[in-house]
C-alpha cells in the first residue's frame, strides 16, 4: 500500500472569509439538509477543539462519523480527523483540513485538503466524499447568504 495520500478541492465561497470560518469556528451554524450534528462535545472550554459526531447522506446513503475537530483561528484553518464511523471501513487514517483564504472582492476560497491511508490495494480515493464536501460548501454558502 502507498501509506498516507492526499487530495485537495478548491471553491470560491461568495462570502467574506470572516463569515464563511465562522460558521465552522462556532460549530452550530455549518449544518445542511445533508447533515446533521448528534451531539457536539467540547474537550475542555479553552480548547479550540471538540469531538463531533455528524450523520451525513453521502452517495445517497446514511453514514456516520466521530471526528476530532480543531479549529486554529489565527490561521482560519479547521481539521476533522476521523476517529469512529462508516468512513473508517475502508481507510485507516482520514483527515479533513479546511484552509479558508480571503480574497479581496468580498469572497474567499475554501480549501479542503484530505490525508488518508486506505485499508487495503483494493480501495478506491474518497472521492465520493470529496463530491459531497463540494456539494455541502455549496449548500452551506447558499443557507448562510439567505441568512443575511
Amino acid at each position: 500500500m502507498a501509506g498516507v495520500q492526499t487530495l485537495d478541492l478548491e471553491i470560491q465561497v461568495n462570502m467574506t472569509a470572516d463569515r464563511f470560518f465562522n460558521s465552522f469556528k462556532n460549530k452550530k451554524g455549518s449544518f445542511t439538509d445533508k447533515t446533521e450534528a448528534v451531539s457536539i462535545h467540547h474537550d475542555d472550554t479553552n480548547s479550540n477543539s471538540s469531538i463531533q459526531i455528524w450523520n451525513l447522506i453521502v452517495d445517497g446513503k446514511m453514514e456516520q462519523i466521530k471526528e476530532k475537530t480543531e479549529v486554529d483561528e489565527e490561521n482560519m484553518s479547521v481539521s476533522f480527523l476521523a476517529m469512529e464511523g462508516d468512513v473508517l471501513e475502508q481507510y485507516k487514517s482520514y483527515k479533513i483540513i479546511l484552509d479558508v483564504v480571503p480574497k479581496d472582492d468580498g469572497v474567499c476560497i475554501a480549501k479542503w485538503k484530505w490525508e488518508y491511508e486506505k485499508l487495503n490495494d483494493d480501495v478506491p480515493p474518497p472521492t465520493k466524499y470529496i463530491a459531497f464536501v463540494a456539494d455541502y460548501t455549496r449548500d452551506l454558502e447558499t443557507r448562510l447568504l439567505s441568512e443575511s
